[in-house]
């Protein structure tokens, strides 16, 4: 496929679709950046990825991969199982002929249409289920490569979706809030951006599919911040100025994986009539300045836009942006981080700003069968109101029904319970999220999707929760299951039990978000997997003895309980009669990744 057959222009966001040979890319009309078909000053000291994207770029595997449909998984050269990537196409352990599948869905949002056929492609080449990832992508396991041409046909043919920079060293998912358009008390309009930006990028083509590593974005207005701008390469959330004014903030450089980060403000202040204008820009620039340091790609582990910003600081990287841009956005030393950030992403019935009612599903460890997507899309279609039907996902692993008129809720509520996909769920549920683990994943250290079940069910029924607590199971240190922003976060090590070694996790509490952003410090290290929903039960415990209850019945969070205690105390809450902890590794340093 050649790069040239990404040419675009934007005018207006409104998207069409060209035909590139087989391929479909999306062009658009408008707004034209200068295309810079980049060179990289390639070194031989860098990388070995670097050396095989050289070799060929990962937009070039696209023939190939209906050419290895025909001759077989064992014809595969070893340098394209990398590049499929670009098209979402991971191996899948034991990496012996399955492949994982990444369906990117900006800003969370689909048709009944779309979710109804991915639920098919999962039954029919995923064994009956599928991932909701905390990106807002579905993910189908057990393909094969025989299973592609029919797969794709259908996600960009009939469907008009894409899987383009769905991983790889390139724009991933625009996130979102799932929200964003109808929520009653949203900062300010961002219109359709979340698709628009995805579309931006996937019809640059070649201009941004080499980039250092994954380029991770997300943009909303939502109040609560749901989609977690802080720990993204660019964050867009909505800001609210003493003047009334409203608009957006913009952060760079966020993070996580083993040396996590928080976005830098860059201090701007988008109003409502300039967003539509000035946010492509920014996002397109960005990528850009991330694109040419080519300083990020000696070292793979330190290839992220943070190390840029946590190196070169803000304001380089503010003057670099506005230098490219070639103009100045408003500034605002006031906008530092977003404010009243929560772990939330709007389960529950509530109504929306029309009128309808937007119904969240909490979806047990993001995983689904082929079947409950099925019913979800057919459900949506027979009670939102005409022509509306949505099927939104969050990045707590969740999904939404939206446009269902006040006089259908029930009825729908009613069918969602039968089919196993009840909105009532206990708190629990809504906010335990669960990365792949060693079932599919090639780089996790533990089992994390029947662990977080096994959480998950002992405490439902051991321990009622009266305010939300956010659990991450993540299966190692890169943290897809973004462990260190949670109220809970537990890693993925080895430890002994009862003489042998196992399955563990290191167990950290009271990482969030908002205008005074902290990672959670370990309180327990090595804690083995038989025992710890026995620690975390503990802590829980102890929060809900030892909280502040205002003369109204409020209670304190568990956010602003644990902030409040030390950190040996903390310890102690982890403790439990069938097992000792090791000895505390020390408090954790997490200065070095604050930002002002």
């Amino acid at each position: 496929m050649s790069g040239d057959g990404y040419a675009y222009m934007l005018k207006d966001m409104k998207i069409r679709f060209v035909s590139v040979g087989d391929h479909k890319t999306v062009a658009a009309t408008g707004w034209t950046p200068v295309l810079r078909r980049p060179t990289m000053n390639f070194d031989p000291a860098m990388s070995k990825n670097e050396h095989v994207k050289l070799a060929k770029d990962g937009l070039d595997v696209w023939d190939d991969i209906f050419r290895y449909a025909k001759s077989g998984f064992k014809s595969i050269h070893e340098d394209d199982f990398p590049r499929m990537r670009w098209f979402g196409i991971y191996q899948q352990k034991p990496n012996e002929g399955h492949f994982m599948w990444r369906i990117k869905i900006p800003g969370g949002f689909c048709t009944p249409a779309q979710f109804r056929e991915m639920g098919k492609l999962a039954n029919e080449y995923g064994r009956g289920f599928a991932d909701v990832t905390t990106r807002q992508d579905i993910q189908l396991h057990w393909m094969t490569i025989e299973n592609f041409p029919d797969a794709l046909d259908r996600v960009y043919n009939q469907l008009n979706m894409y899987t383009d920079f769905s991983c790889g060293d390139t724009p991933r998912n625009v996130c979102g809030c799932p929200l964003t358009g109808i929520a009653k008390n949203e900062i300010c309009d961002i219109g359709n951006l979340n698709q628009s930006l995805s579309d931006m990028f996937k019809a640059a083509g070649k201009e941004f599919s080499n980039l250092p590593r994954k380029f991770k974005t997300t943009i909303s207005a939502c109040p609560l911040h749901c989609h977690e701008p802080q720990i993204n390469d660019i964050g867009v959330f909505g800001v609210v100025k003493p003047d009334g004014r409203r608009g957006l903030g913009v952060l760079v450089g966020g993070g996580l994986s083993s040396t996590p980060h928080f976005g830098q403000s860059l201090r701007y202040f988008i109003p409502q009539d300039k967003i539509q204008e000035q946010i492509p820009k920014i996002f397109w620039h960005t990528c850009a300045i991330f694109r040419d340091a080519d300083e990020l790609r000696y070292k793979r582990k330190r290839a992220r836009l943070k190390f840029l910003v946590a190196d070169k600081g803000w304001q380089w990287f503010r003057d670099e942006l506005e230098k490219r841009m070639g103009f100045s956005p408003e500034y605002d030393e006031e906008i530092v981080n977003p404010r009243g950030a929560l772990h939330t992403d709007h389960m529950g019935i509530g109504e929306q700003k029309d009128g309808n009612f937007y119904v969240g599903i909490p979806i047990e460890r993001g995983r689904i069968t082929a079947d409950q997507m099925i019913i979800a899309a057919d459900l949506a279609e027979k009670y939102a109101s005409s022509g509306l039907a949505q099927v939104r996902l969050s990045l707590k692993q969740n999904i939404m029904l939206t446009n269902i008129p006040k006089q259908n809720v029930q009825a729908l509520v009613k069918e969602l319970e039968t089919a196993g996909l009840s909105p009532n769920a206990p708190l629990w549920r809504q906010s335990l999220v669960s990365c792949t683990g060693t079932q599919f994943c090639n780089l996790a250290v533990v089992e994390t999707k029947q662990r977080a079940h096994g959480i998950l069910k002992y405490l439902e029924e051991q321990v009622e929760l009266d305010s939300p607590i956010m659990i991450s199971v993540s299966g190692c240190p890169n943290a897809c299951a973004q462990y260190q922003i949670a109220d809970i976060g537990l890693t993925g090590t080895k430890a002994p039990w009862e003489g042998v070694k196992g399955d563990a996790y290191d167990l950290l509490v009271g990482g969030c978000f908002g205008e005074n952003p902290e990672f959670g410090q370990e309180v327990a290290a090595k804690v083995p997997s038989p025992i710890v929903h026995k620690v975390i039960e503990s802590i829980v415990r102890n929060y809900k003895t030892n909280r502040m209850v205002t003369i109204d019945g409020d209670v304190e969070t568990f956010r602003d309980f644990v902030g409040r205690q030390p950190i040996e105390t903390l310890r102690t809450f982890a403790k439990i009669p069938e097992w000792t902890p090791a000895p505390p590794r020390g408090k954790r340093d997490i200065e070095e990744n604050r930002t002002a």
